[in-house]
């Protein structure tokens, strides 16, 4: 049998994998809401209201720490039990000066400013933490996103599950012109729906850098960032399961919301995948003992299926290249569109469902979403090629990931993205 030929077994086994995934994801999304409206049926409970220290680290973010200080400001959490720390780590800009004049103006008391020598972000985040935060849980927001009003006070609900050692946002992309705004925001809508069914699964393995909390307990245990990695975020997730994710859970907050700014083109785009792909590497090389770990401690849906599985996709979107032009040529040598317009209906019905799970889009924008998810089939190739891009840059250099961990390479690794405009500013935050 030539290669040629084994192309369409190829294409039955992926494809067969990837539609079992996908059924998955939705069964767990729906799952997600059914137990959390059982919760909430359960009875009023009285909110506790944990102590709360929001760290913010910034390097050169002049044009949007306003924004993000507003929105935690502004927040609808209680002022005594809210601390915010904004550490200045080395900015060349305004971003010090802004702060502390913000502080000023609007006497903040429980705001504090912290400048130190340029060092990385993962040694911003632990000075903080170390030497300043008092608060039994630590929210974790980068300087370039701010949160929705109910982000904190939502979010405490979670750790009533005394499990629960970290809670990852909902993060939306802002609305902003061009395609790949519109590619980004769709795309986090799916992402993100796919984090519901991993919380109810309990295979969840990331909790990202926007909008991130933690007990600070877990932190400690884990003894906090490291800075060995080009994802201190991923990192620090898998040496807080690095303890056993059936007692140390992580999870999703559907309802803790935190905005973000798109980055604006596509070599800012491979830049950014580029570093969450080999960031992963390192993370997963630095925590091997994880997989296929038979130990109580852990479940197996984690260390048996879902991390193994996060490699072999790796390995599976190498050959996506070669079955999307056997497709290609099928349809056009032999007139027979099928197999894309099969792949088209399977795609757009299941982008159209995530957006119908989504219960943070207003009517509007539900319908907006659901029309353009046909066209999006089409549109979500240029995410595949900065995928593509970015894990062969890595696969070429994977002999360096074992020496790439040996020595401290924290660093801040900014992209382009697209510029404050005042209509990205909430109204209740506005001076």
């Amino acid at each position: 049998m030539s290669a040629f030929n084994i192309i369409p077994y190829l294409i039955v086994f992926f494809g067969s994998i990837n539609l079992l995934r996908m059924a998955t994801f939705i069964v767990g999304s729906d799952l997600y809401s059914l137990q959390r409206d059982l919760k909430r049926k359960g009875g009023t409970r009285r909110r506790r209201y944990y102590t709360y220290s929001v760290v913010v680290p910034a390097h050169n973010e002049e044009s949007t720490i306003l924004r993000n200080l507003r929105s935690v400001v502004n927040s609808n959490y209680p002022k005594d039990k809210l601390q915010i720390i904004v550490v200045d780590d080395g900015s060349t800009d305004k971003t010090y000066e802004i702060v502390k004049q913000y502080k000023t103006k609007n006497r903040i008391d429980n705001l504090t400013l912290v400048k130190q020598k340029n060092s990385g972000k993962a040694n911003a985040l632990n000075n903080a933490i170390k030497n300043f935060a008092t608060g039994k849980l630590i929210m974790c927001l980068d300087a370039d996103s701010y949160l929705e009003r109910n982000a904190l006070i939502n979010c405490t609900e979670y750790f009533r599950d005394r499990k629960v050692k970290a809670v990852a946002s909902n993060v939306k992309i802002i609305k902003n012109d061009g395609l790949l705004n519109l590619l980004q925001r769709y795309e986090y809508i799916i992402c993100y729906q796919m984090k519901r069914a991993q919380t109810v699964f309990n295979i969840e393995y990331i909790i990202g850098g926007i909008g991130s909390v933690f007990r600070r307990s877990a932190l400690e245990r884990a003894n906090y960032y490291d800075g060995n990695t080009v994802t201190e975020d991923i990192d620090l997730t898998m040496k807080i399961l690095n303890r056993g994710n059936r007692k140390n859970k992580v999870i999703y907050g559907s309802d803790v919301i935190a905005h973000t700014e798109s980055v604006i083109n596509v070599k800012g785009l491979i830049k950014q995948r580029c570093r969450w792909k080999w960031g992963r590497c390192q993370t997963f090389l630095k925590n091997k003992s994880i997989f296929f770990n038979g130990d109580s401690r852990f479940t197996k849906g984690l260390t048996f299926l879902y991390l193994p599985f996060a490699i072999f996709s790796d390995i599976a979107y190498l050959f996506e290249p070669v079955m999307l032009l056997y497709i290609l040529y099928v349809s056009f040598v032999y007139a027979n569109p099928l197999a894309i317009l099969s792949a088209l209906v399977v795609i757009t019905f299941y982008m159209s469902i995530n957006v119908l799970l989504e219960e943070t889009l207003d009517n509007k924008e539900r319908v907006f979403y659901l029309l353009v998810a046909p066209a999006m089939y089409f549109y979500f190739y240029i995410l595949s090629f900065v995928e593509y891009v970015a894990l062969t840059k890595a696969l070429v250099r994977i002999n360096k990931l074992k020496g790439s961990i040996d020595g401290n390479i924290c660093n801040w690794q900014h992209v382009e993205r697209s510029k404050m405009r005042l209509s990205t500013i909430p109204v209740s935050q506005k001076d």
